[in-house]
């Protein structure tokens, strides 16, 4: 009789709990939707497309038509015609310092939205060291010092790396030499806790405290306007030259960027990664994706990545101007 006076009270609790909530699907479809990255080493560009329903099976965005009027603190610069998908020019490259903003008119809809590409991180010394774990693998550890300037700044580390290596193929009993060229987009490692405060993740493994900060972005919280010793590990499997009958590896590129964000591109990168790792969680809290454009959705965001740390190791020694390079693929994720 417990047992039937228990499950009773259990779901009359749970009825207890129980609220209609009115979702309007009109209001996220249909949205005119704003794409763009800009920063100081690529042309303008931006896209713009419309949002689907949710319920709809397959959500596809599928290109908005709209004219655009851009401007540089202030002053027009451009005015881009109607058309469809977005635009593009590439006589413009945003700079450093400058602040961007557009004014689009798509869908009957008057869009505004704006961001400033930041002045270069000011790296003052660099220094590493390679070392090996008791499985034999190596990392190398990563120590940069920064000197942040005064005010809010936020920044992001990404490392590239590339490969270009040689094969050998048989075709009709003649044999030909191929040259392929691989890029990557690698993780780093760091207990540093700039990493490490963004989502608060400095419990135990067992316990979830949030997602990894897996774009290794951070504010200057923590050394604003001073200098800061930034330490991180990138781990290198294979990084060397090993002949094999069919082929080997010419060189190998890796390249350090240290990015300065925009507040825009921050808080994206922050909430998508927010959003992609509770959005599953039926006991979490709805975490939106951050957008800055009025009168519709998506992003508008810059950043600097002209601070740039490159390490090349050559393996065997070719004039490049003999090798004609297939582009191979291109592994990674993010931004």
């Amino acid at each position: 009789m417990k047992h039937y006076i228990l499950i009773s009270l259990f779901c009359g609790v749970l009825l207890s709990c129980t609220k209609t909530i009115d979702f309007d699907d009109e209001g996220y479809a249909n949205q005119v939707v704003v794409n763009s990255f800009i920063s100081t080493e690529n042309y303008f560009s931006a896209y713009i497309t419309k949002s689907s329903s949710i319920l709809e099976n397959e959500q596809n965005n599928s290109p908005a038509e709209g004219s655009m009027d851009l401007y540089e603190d202030g002053t027009l610069i451009r005015q881009f015609p109607s058309q469809v998908g977005g635009f593009s020019a590439t006589d413009i490259v945003p700079k450093a310092g400058k602040t961007y903003r557009m004014e689009i008119t798509s869908e009957g809809k008057k869009l505004e939205t704006e961001t400033t590409i930041p002045e270069q991180a000011n790296v003052i010394s660099f220094d590493t060291a390679t070392v090996k774990n008791e499985f034999g693998s190596k990392s190398t550890k990563y120590t940069v010092k920064i000197k942040d300037a005064a005010g809010d700044d936020f920044y992001r580390i990404v490392v590239q790396s590339e490969s270009l290596d040689f094969y050998t193929v048989d075709s009709l009993g003649i044999k030909k030499r191929k040259y392929l060229r691989t890029k990557n987009l690698l993780g780093i490692n760091s207990d540093d806790p700039v990493f490490k405060n963004l989502y608060n993740n400095f419990g135990d493994e067992i316990i979830d405290v949030g997602p990894s900060n897996e774009y290794s972005i951070f504010p200057d919280d923590y050394f604003q306007g001073k200098e800061y010793l930034l330490k991180f590990q990138i781990s290198e499997y294979n990084y060397g030259y090993y002949p094999t009958m069919s082929g080997g590896k010419i060189y190998e590129r890796k390249t350090i960027l240290i990015q300065k964000l925009s507040k825009e591109m921050f808080n994206y990168m922050k909430y998508l990664k927010l959003y992609n790792h509770y959005h599953d969680n039926p006991f979490s809290e709805p975490v939106p994706v951050f957008s800055n454009v009025k009168g519709g959705a998506g992003i508008f965001a810059g950043y600097n990545d002209n601070t740039k740390l490159q390490f090349e190791k050559i393996y065997i020694p070719f004039s490049m101007d003999t090798i004609k390079v297939e582009d191979g693929y291109y592994y990674g994720g993010g931004y």
